[in-house]
């Protein structure tokens, strides 16, 4: 018996984008998707929903959450007019765009979407499908997949994309210390012939795509293998060519003619613009600088819902929270841990932060996702429990509980910084606050350089796309994506249970132990599940088909190749 899981993506040969469709054409069955987001909205007392003829999206004051928490809001979608440009707005300026050698934010991602194709992306349902690749299939033991490969793609440089070029890719992923940790079950990747790639593993794995949905599926041209300079030049095979880049001021790309999917890009030209300031972002959109946005503030997220833009909110963000070094003093120590995460009012930072914008979450796993429990006795915020712990930890120590705490460098950081210094300077502990851009902080954190840092990320639909973050194997010496550096034999048995099964009572359980020893270990102090949101002028179509949850993950964007424009 062999799995095999085909290509989801349509080709449209040679039609034109403005007569096929009221729509943008979806990456991944976006049509039927939008048209049961319409039905629910419908439901639920949407004022208008389209007939499966036009496709439109709803316009809807009460828009209803799908399966994965995506919603969308604002006027439907326009036959797009080819060409123009869009200007996005994110939220930091990506620290280099080459997937071997960085770890990218959100920000880097939206950027990466637009210049390199992923093997495999996210369907309606969450699930991995294929993108770039023309299928995954699996042998009976699910420990040797062959992927399928498209004919006829070149990257930028003109090279093509071709067996031998993925592979020396993904063998530079595996050995890569950002991506390799994701690569922990395989062994080898093989060339079979010019469009198969054989990928040899060390246990099994029953959803190899998943792993391609990450950082580690973008096929980037060979060529930044051996040059660090294109890190800020990138080259891929995606929709968009990269032009030019001023750090900190833009990121500008134009259409990809030779783009594998026919019809696609409709624009002629997509900037990405940093904007750190999240309230200057919503108004530069409302001023008309910026065509599209994202961000993750409550204040600015409930300001866009009352707006008039397009929007694609996603409930089931990535967790924010705080995170301990598990290799240097004082987090070395338990006892610590557990003292800071009962000092931790994570309530009032949601409030505070968020304007209760975020849910509560107290481990890596969302509502509906295996693992997910109501209880899994995570320290609840208690100061006097935290007394006694610091009091604790000194006796045992004979050290008074003192660490650094890093924070990005911006406005609203400085304050949620400050009030967990109070918290935790009137549970005992003595502690100095330390900013850093985005960038630096990422940094910082793969490299073991803190203490304590803030932090966000779990957002994946599949649990098993983030278990990297935690897993033993993705500590190393130098850079890790375990940024806590946590170790636990137990939580990488578990991981491993889970990633061999698609017995979803299996996974459940298996993830249940994950999150019942992260509880007890406190590497990350939980602070709550974020909301993310993409706004954008009406005049822009495609930012809906991002309601399938690919906004919040650490992932690939693959719905900007269908962002266009109506004129």
């Amino acid at each position: 018996m062999r799995q095999r899981t085909q290509s989801a993506h349509p080709t449209v040969e040679g039609a034109d984008a403005a007569t096929t469709s009221s729509l943008p054409r979806p990456v991944l069955r976006a049509a039927p998707f939008v048209l049961a987001l319409a039905l629910l909205a419908s439901a639920c007392g949407g004022s208008t929903t389209p007939t499966p003829e036009n496709n439109a999206a709803p316009v809807t004051t009460t828009p209803a959450f799908n399966k994965l928490g995506g919603k969308i809001a604002g006027p439907p979608d326009s036959a797009p007019t080819p060409g123009g440009k869009i200007v996005y707005g994110i939220e930091a300026e990506p620290e280099g765009l080459d997937p071997v050698r960085y770890a990218f934010s959100q920000a880097g991602h939206i950027i990466a979407s637009a210049v390199y194709d992923p093997l495999a992306t996210l369907d309606e349902n969450g699930k991995a499908v294929p993108y770039l690749a023309t299928g995954f299939e699996a042998s009976s033991d699910n420990k040797t997949w062959t992927i399928g490969l498209p004919t006829g793609v070149k990257f930028h440089d003109n090279t093509p994309l071709d067996a031998d070029a993925v592979v020396k890719v993904l063998t530079a992923y595996k050995t890569s210390a950002i991506d390799g940790a994701a690569f922990y079950a395989v062994d080898s990747f093989e060339v079979k012939d010019p469009t198969h790639v054989t990928v040899k593993l060390n246990r099994p794995v029953a959803s190899v795509a998943t792993l391609f949905t990450t950082q580690a599926g973008y096929i980037i041209a060979p060529a930044m293998l051996t040059n660090p300079d294109l890190a800020k030049k990138p080259i891929g095979s995606g929709p968009f060519v990269f032009q030019t880049h001023e750090d900190g001021k833009i990121w500008s790309f134009k259409k990809n003619p030779d783009y594998r999917q026919k019809g696609l890009p409709a624009l002629d030209a997509i900037d990405y613009v940093p904007v750190v300031d999240m309230s200057e972002r919503n108004d530069r959109l409302r001023k008309g600088d910026l065509d599209v946005i994202q961000t993750w503030g409550g204040p600015q997220i409930l300001d866009l819902r009352q707006s008039e833009f397009k929007q694609v909110e996603n409930k089931y963000g990535d967790k924010a929270f705080l995170m301990v070094n598990t290799t240097r003093a004082p987090f070395d120590n338990v006892i610590a841990r557990r003292a800071v995460a009962f000092a931790t009012d994570a309530a009032k930072w949601r409030k505070d932060v968020t304007a209760d914008v975020a849910s509560s979450a107290d481990s890596p796993y969302g509502p509906g996702q295996p693992g997910f429990t109501e209880e899994n006795s995570y320290p609840k915020y208690n100061l006097d429990e935290a007394k006694k712990l610091v009091k604790q930890y000194e006796k045992e120590t004979g050290k008074p509980l003192e660490f650094a705490m890093l924070f990005v460098e911006d406005n609203t950081s400085v304050g949620v910084g400050q009030s967990f210094q109070a918290s935790f300077t009137e549970a005992g502990m003595k502690v100095t606050l330390e900013q850093k851009p985005q960038i630096n902080l990422l940094a910082s954190a793969a490299v073991g350089q803190y203490q304590l840092s803030q932090f966000r990320v779990f957002a994946q639909p599949n649990p098993d796309a983030d278990a990297a973050f935690y897993r033993t194997s993705s500590i190393n010496p130098g850079i890790s994506i375990n940024f806590p550096r946590y170790a636990n034999p137990e939580v990488d048995t578990a991981v491993d249970q889970a990633i061999a099964t698609t017995d979803e009572t299996k996974r459940n359980e298996a993830y249940q132990k994950v999150n019942r020893a992260l509880a007890q270990d406190a590497p990350f102090i939980w602070l709550g599940q974020q909301v993310w949101m993409v706004a954008a002028s009406p005049k822009v179509n495609g930012i809906y088909a991002a309601a399938n949850g690919s906004i919040a993950p650490v992932g690939a964007k693959t719905w900007i190749a269908n962002l266009s424009i109506t004129r």
